[in-house]
Formats: structure tokens, C-alpha cells, sequence
């Protein structure tokens, strides 16, 4: 059994047998929305995160109707 960690709280995140990169996963002791981003070493990541070529986060944003 694969065992990732939440980013945000450290809750542990159980992801079957064989996760895989783009994984949807979701923490249930804070309710962060994750995925799989690298499998060996298993690392998850926020969903809808960007990293630019500097290593630097940027955040998609949403549009809100008017």
C-alpha cells in the first residue's frame, strides 16, 4: 500500500497499490484536493499548481461571473 502525505497538513493519504502520476488524491483531515506528481519518491502536489522554469509556484486563477 502506497503512502503519501498532505502538503499542507502531513495527514497521511492512502493511494492503493500502484498510484500514478496524476493521481487524484484527497486529504480527509483537511480537505486539501491533491495529486500525484512524482511516483518513486512518491510526492503529491496541489491540484491546479504550476511551477515555472525559475522553480517558482504560480496559481491558476479562476474566473468569477460578474
Amino acid at each position: 500500500m502506497a503512502i503519501g502525505y498532505c502538503v499542507d497538513c502531513g495527514g497521511r493519504i492512502y493511494l492503493g497499490n500502484r498510484p500514478w502520476i496524476g493521481q487524484a488524491a484527497f486529504c480527509r483531515r483537511c480537505g486539501a484536493d491533491l495529486e500525484v506528481t512524482h511516483v518513486n519518491p512518491l510526492e503529491l502536489e496541489w491540484i491546479g499548481d504550476v511551477v515555472d522554469e525559475d522553480g517558482e509556484l504560480e496559481f491558476e486563477l479562476e474566473s468569477v461571473p460578474a
